[in-house]
């Protein structure tokens, strides 16, 4: 019986059908850039990230109190800092407008008017204007902080002791939590946006407030994006949601909810607005996903050093290998869902083991960003199905024995060996198991086994042995088995809630072997000869299916073949003279079900 299938192109074929029906893409490692450090190109952990309509990326480095350009490929191009003292005092947030002006959100220190004795200082945020080659414009407030708010000796209360630059005693009027942050975005016609937690303000590109007004229902939000008509869609983490209000503050409409599914969010918000009009927003959504293989577990004292003995019976664990399999949502501008891209990150790999979200660029691109040497990479959008995200695992084991056996009967009296037999055995077994989580949700496995077994046996009767008719007995014996099966299963996540988890799963496998056994008399007038063979198929498909988070329905139909049951057989017996003596055949098949329900109450 033989064979023909290649295990390979039936997964990708299966692969390339699902996909194209899955509504998701994936990403593709480009290019990475930073590092840890004070010098250019280097940066601190605090970052935030803007991009520009050419593709190039700025990084506000709030540690470091710079501004840093980097061209599309990630080379450092501009630093804005200042020369003798810091140009920034806390910045928060940063973003380009059309005309490649970059704007800082900022908190600094502002003499009120008429107290000298002391000196009085209102602490509050302002925006920092840079023109395209890093050169200061203005620096503006979202209110006059040169002037006594109303309720001035309420807040003097409160107000922080301090030094001011002439060395002399002074007064600092802290707002509420001076550490918030905020965030700016800027218009395709030049507004600037400015998200204050629940309050809104737009300005020009020369400062001025043309509007302002608070929207109460916001609950954490994180992040904002304008889109291209002006629209500004606010990450209202708290409330698992997007809002969008119109230029002038109308609210529009909402979109999102609690959950893991499309078009819904968990965790902290990112959204941007995308160059093609879409909205693209991240939140905290993760799925573990565990292969097991059958290697021995390594023993790690840290990343680089490896404890030798990795054959220590006192580690029986086997090895898994971690892959984080983290998640993007498009929307369209009226918060329908479009698509998601799905981004790996495997805990095994040196290179991705610390990577966590960073940023989206207009384009659709992501980054990602090492936790501990600070390098950003950046990666693009792709076709659903990578070759190289498939886990794979090959086992192959081959055995070869060669033996001798020879006995000198006790009943003669000479030293020849009566009986002599010699014997050659291989034995080969290989596994390749490929598996693949298309999705957070949905996972391919396709296992493939095949077993090959081949033994020859000489027998001979060199002593005082001899047939009554005369025949010379002697032999030669011949095994061989082979099997294979193919197996596939398809495993739908339905509820990712560790209190309600649930689990769908389908599988079907198909395969059979054949066994053939013959003795043929070596002697040249000895025409004895036995031919046997075995030969069997199997098959089953079936389902499990997790009714609630302590019910589980399970059906299995399968054709068999055991030892002791049905199958296929055939044997021939010559006799010694080659004259047919026997002969037989046998067909045979066992269908079974199984049904099983677990609950646990």
């Amino acid at each position: 019986m033989k064979y023909k299938f290649s295990p390979l192109l039936v997964f990708v074929t299966l692969l390339a059908f699902a996909s194209l029906a899955s509504g998701y893409k994936t990403v593709e490692f480009v290019s990475e850039f930073g590092g840890k450090g004070e010098s250019p190109g280097k940066f601190s952990e605090n970052t935030r990230i803007a991009f520009d309509k050419n593709n190039n990326i700025y990084v506000l480095d709030i540690d470091n109190l710079c501004v840093q350009k980097f061209d599309p490929d990630g080379k450092p191009v501009m630093e804005i800092k200042g020369e003798t003292e810091p140009l920034f005092t806390h910045p928060v947030d940063i973003t380009v407008d059309g005309d490649l002006n970059i704007y800082v959100v900022d908190w600094k220190p502002v003499h009120i008017q008429g107290t000298d004795s002391p000196k009085i200082f209102n602490y509050g945020p302002c925006i920092h204007k840079f023109s395209r080659d890093g050169k200061l414009i203005a620096v503006f407030t979202l209110e006059d902080l040169s002037k006594i708010r109303a309720g001035l000796t309420p807040a003097l209360a409160k107000a922080t002791p301090v030094i001011d630059t002439d060395g002399n005693f002074a007064l600092m009027i802290m707002p509420e939590k001076p550490d918030r942050q905020m965030y700016i975005s800027s218009s395709p016609e030049g507004s600037l946006y400015i998200l204050d937690r629940n309050e809104i303000y737009k300005l020009s590109q020369s400062g001025e407030v043309q509007a302002h007004f608070v929207e109460p229902n916001l609950d954490n939000a994180t992040g904002m994006a304008v889109d291209r008509k002006g629209n500004i869609y606010i990450a209202d983490t708290g409330n698992y949601r997007v809002s969008k209000f119109s230029p002038d503050g109308k609210f529009l409409l909402s979109f999102g909810k609690r959950g893991d599914t499309n078009g819904r969010f968990t965790g902290t918000l990112y959204i941007t607005s995308a160059a093609d009009g879409t909205l693209l927003v991240a939140d905290s959504a993760k799925y573990e996903k565990i292969f097991k293989t059958s290697i021995k577990q390594r023993k790690l004292l840290d990343s680089s050093i490896l404890v030798t003995g990795q054959d220590d019976p006192s580690i029986p664990r086997k090895r898994e290998y971690e892959t984080v399999i983290r998640r993007y949502q498009r929307f369209d501008e009226n918060g329908r869902f479009l698509e998601k891209i799905l981004y790996r990150i495997s805990k095994a790999d040196p290179e991705q083991r610390n990577m966590e979200f960073k940023a989206i660029d207009p384009n659709g691109n992501l980054y990602l960003i090492d936790k501990d040497k600070l390098i950003i990479r950046r990666y693009s959008i792709q076709k659903p199905f990578r070759l190289s995200a498939v886990d794979k695992t090959f086992t192959y084991n081959f055995q070869y024995n060669e033996s001798r056996y020879q006995v000198d009967n006790f009943y003669d009296l000479d030293d020849v060996f009566d009986f002599d037999e010699r014997e050659k055995y291989t034995q080969m077994t290989a596994t390749l198991r490929l598996n693949y989580d298309m999705t957070e949700t949905f996972r391919v496995s396709l296992t493939n086994s095949l077993i090959s077994l081949n033994s020859k046996i000489w027998d001979k009767y060199p002593g005082e042995y001899a047939d009554p008719r005369g025949f010379i007995q002697d032999d030669e014996t011949a095994d061989k088995y082979i099997s294979a099966r193919v197996r596939l299963d398809l495993s739908l996540i339905l509820d990712h809630d560790p209190f309600r988890y649930r689990v769908g799963d389908l599988f079907i496998y198909a395969g059979g072997g054949r066994y053939e056994y013959n003795v043929d008399a070596t002697n040249i007038l000895n025409k004895r000869r036995l031919e046997e063979k075995l030969w069997w198929a199997t098959w089953a498909a079936g389902s499990r299916y997790d009714m609630g988070d302590s019910l589980r329905f399970s059906f299995t139909v399968a054709q068999q073949y055991h030892p002791a049951g049905f199958m296929n057989y055939s044997y021939t017996y010559w006799e010694e003279r080659g004259e047919l003596y026997a002969t037989g055949t046998g067909r045979g098949t066992s269908t079974e079900v199984f049904v099983s329900i677990d609950g646990a109450f």
